[in-house]
């Protein structure tokens, strides 16, 4: 339990004389209470879960809490004030009809003899299936993208055919699914929003049934004159959540890139989620909008703006949030990598944000591998915090130890270690990058295709868990979460039988929601 609060005593007090004081008192004993068999939080869905609390009530005097000399009121209050009595008994056993949201809840006892109340509380989010859980983005057994979810918001259960029932039209080249987080306050939750992101549309849905309209696609939130609007996708959105309540780096400001290169910014406080000129170009009046590769680089802990690739000048560059366009980065002779890649001939090929402390970035460091023309392969490490990026690290490859890396596909960074998981040739590698002690390591995660390998930096960042999704015919999608070692001198993963999920769709990526 949080705590105890005495509201309100009577204490009788008797004096024969404002000057005369001859100790002649009569005390009204007080009885004392405590509360137990309350947890911290509950959860609940709405017109659905029975919300069951049979409180223990010990009393100091000895009498009966269930006698008619008390009286009881369980009160849930919204976070804008709105109260709701679910409750005149002691024990609590109903269906929750509310509106979806975050409440906290009371269990008032007041002594009818003594007038003296007591009260304790917890939390109670009110939801539905789909409020808390991991959302999974992958193909389904005829090539469509297809959206499913592992809900956690009562009973683990996986909800399928999001996207089938959903009312949009059949989408291919599933990307992303997901929910963009804890709004800027509660007044501006018109910018909270789940998206589904395939190559051939971006749509939000409708966040309690998971309904959508092709209306609904990111057009109708950008406001220019300067590209068209009609067919852009939406395929990263940055900041995204970062722990297991759907907390953000910074819920005041929001960045997109487009599946063709446009990077748009907005203050949530100012246009809420609208968005005004992108800002991949390098004055605010220039028309010459450079294509950004379709990953945005920012300290996950601390939203600024944003680092993007130039795909065209194959450099990178900085846009703040609250800038009109994007800015040069100057490079410094010891810096242990160019900004500017033009003569270097190395271009990116994945990008990643982590929880990586190196160099004293609390923030987390983000990660660009890097691939040259001669195959050659580097990774980077930045802090690219917006207003003020800085080169943190860069390692070449040993291709010589990292067993098939010309061949891999899929990568993944680790947050606390020197480590880069990646897929080549169906199976699963480690790649210790630390310099002077480069080691390789290979898994076995089972049989079926590899679809997926991707750190969690949502749920359980410190953890350093891997989720690793494969497919097959007899178990079709299978989501494992393993756990890496934090050994140094070696690698290994260990599989989490609590966390696997099999029948699931052919998983490309996943993300968490934990709110409304």
């Amino acid at each position: 339990m949080r705590r105890i609060c005495l509201v309100f005593a009577v204490f009788c007090l008797l004096a024969q004389s404002c000057t005369e004081d001859k100790g002649n008192y009569d005390y009204v004993a007080i009885n004392e209470v405590e509360f137990g068999n309350i947890n911290d939080e509950y959860m609940v869905m709405t017109n659905s879960t029975i919300l069951d609390i049979n409180p223990v009530i010990t009393m100091s005097e000895g009498v009966n809490p269930d006698s008619e000399r008390f009286q009881y009121e369980w009160l849930c209050v919204a976070q804008n004030g709105t109260k709701y009595t679910l409750a005149t008994t002691r024990v609590i056993s109903t269906v929750v009809s509310l509106p979806t949201g975050a409440y906290t809840l009371y269990l008032k006892v007041k002594d009818t003899v003594t007038d003296v109340q007591w009260m304790t509380y917890t939390a109670l989010t009110v939801g539905t299936i789909f409020t808390r859980g991991i959302l999974l983005m992958g193909e389904d057994e005829e090539g469509n993208a297809d959206a499913q979810m592992v809900s956690m918001a009562s009973d683990t259960t996986v909800v399928r055919n999001i996207l089938k029932n959903s009312g949009l039209p059949r989408l291919k080249g599933p990307v992303a699914f997901i929910h963009t987080g804890r709004p800027y306050s509660s007044s501006y939750d018109v910018a909270v929003k789940v998206w589904v992101m395939t190559e051939s549309g971006s749509y939000w849905l409708d966040r309690e049934s998971m309904l959508g309209t092709t209306e609904n696609h990111v057009g109708k939130i950008i406001y220019t004159s300067a590209v068209p609007k009609d067919n852009l996708c939406v395929v990263d959105v940055a900041p995204q959540v970062i722990d297991i309540t759907g907390g953000l780096g910074n819920n005041f400001y929001r960045a997109l890139v487009t599946s063709n290169g446009l990077v748009f910014t907005t203050s949530m406080g100012t246009n809420k989620d609208n968005y005004l000129d992108p800002v991949n170009r390098l004055s605010a009046s220039s028309t010459d909008f450079l294509p950004a590769f379709p990953f945005l680089f920012y300290p996950l802990k601390n939203f600024y703006g944003v680092v993007w690739y130039d795909t065209i000048n194959n450099r990178f560059l900085r846009a703040t949030n609250t800038s009109t366009f994007s800015y040069e980065l100057v490079d410094q002779p010891a810096d242990p990598f160019p900004w500017n890649q033009g003569s270097t001939g190395r271009q990116l090929i994945y990008g990643e944000n982590t929880f990586n402390k190196d160099g004293g970035k609390s923030s987390g460091n983000s990660f660009a591998l890097m691939k040259d023309q001669q195959g050659n392969f580097f990774i980077y490490k930045m802090y690219a915090y917006g207003s003020k990026p800085e080169k943190i690290g860069a390692y070449q490859v040993n291709t010589s130890i990292a067993t098939g890396f010309v061949n891999a596909t899929m990568f993944a960074f680790s947050s606390l270690r020197t480590v880069l998981f990646y897929m080549s040739g169906n199976k699963l590698y480690a790649y210790d990058y630390d310099p002077g002690n480069e080691k390789c390591y290979s898994f076995d995660v089972g049989g079926g295709e590899i679809t997926m390998v991707k750190f969690d930096t949502q749920i359980r960042p410190d953890v350093n868990a891997l989720y690793v999704a494969t497919y097959d015919s007899a178990n079709k999608g299978r989501l494992v979460r393993y756990v890496v070692n934090t050994n140094p001198n070696s690698v290994t993963i260990k599989a989490d039988a609590e966390n696997t999920w099999d029948g699931l769709t052919k998983i490309k990526n996943i993300s968490w929601r934990a709110l409304k």
